[in-house]
């Protein structure tokens, strides 16, 4: 399978691997951006400075993530296991800022944090966020069994601090079973304008701006890892759709 790429016009972009296995993955350096390897499936053994570190993960639904990070200027070679693997590559435009994390790392994923209530009850899990890195947002989520996620729906498309952020988002999914489906919408004003994306497995997407939720068809496992970069900004506030901000109260 070749690799299947998204990028936003912000230069976030999003690459998924699909490794036979044995096969090299090989993370160039990349002067102005900032990158991230992150493990779906399989086992890596990726080639670090201070050494190799291996990863096995049999998939995003039941175990934690694995995932290393490159700052800018840093290198990695990657190999696969004996059955392959699934893995996602991300880069980002560092614009000038340094992370605190300078060497390429081996990131432990924290535990997994429920957020929302009833039926948009997800898990999340914050892999990478600044000052650790220059600017990129990594992280995973979780909606079992039908569920709505990044809802209600939201937007971080104008700069206004505290109150909103100015960021933009790129997506890799997964489904469980890997026949379903989901929807990714997505609008500017009102949800009747909203543009329906379909969530394959395996699949990517990008939000630019705008608002935007996702659904998992019900009796499906919906895993979508999400990165996020602004241009300025280097947090995430949200600025939720009025018309259903009520459900943010249980």
């Amino acid at each position: 399978m070749n690799p299947a790429t998204t990028r936003t016009p912000n230069g976030l972009d999003m690459t998924y691997h699909r490794l036979a296995p044995g096969a090299q993955l090989a993370l160039n350096p990349r002067p102005e951006q900032e990158s991230a390897l992150i493990l779906l499936r399989g086992r890596i053994t990726t080639v670090l400075p201070d050494g190799n570190h291996t990863a096995e993960r049999s998939d995003p639904f039941t175990q934690p993530a694995a995932t290393w990070y490159l700052p800018p200027g840093t290198t990695a070679h990657a190999s696969a296991g004996p059955d392959g693997a699934d893995a996602i590559e991300v880069h980002a435009p560092a614009a000038g800022r340094v992370p605190d994390t300078t060497a390429p790392t081996a990131i432990a994923a924290p535990a997994r944090e429920v957020r929302g209530h009833g039926s948009f009850e997800r898990h999340v899990t914050t892999l990478l966020a600044p000052p650790q890195t220059a600017g990129l947002l990594l992280g995973e989520t979780l909606a079992l069994d039908g569920r709505w996620s990044t809802y209600p729906p939201h937007r971080h498309q104008h700069s206004n601090p505290p109150a909103e952020t100015a960021l933009q988002e790129a997506f890799a999914f997964r489904i469980r079973p890997a026949t379903g489906f989901g929807v990714l919408l997505t609008y500017d004003d009102s949800v009747r304008d909203a543009h329906p994306t379909v969530i394959t497995d395996a699949s990517l997407a990008t939000v630019p701006g705008g608002y935007h939720t996702i659904a998992a068809a019900s009796g499906h496992d919906l895993y979508y890892l999400w990165a996020a970069h602004g241009d300025t900004d280097t947090h995430l506030a949200l600025h939720t759709d009025p018309a259903h901000a009520w459900l943010l109260t249980p």
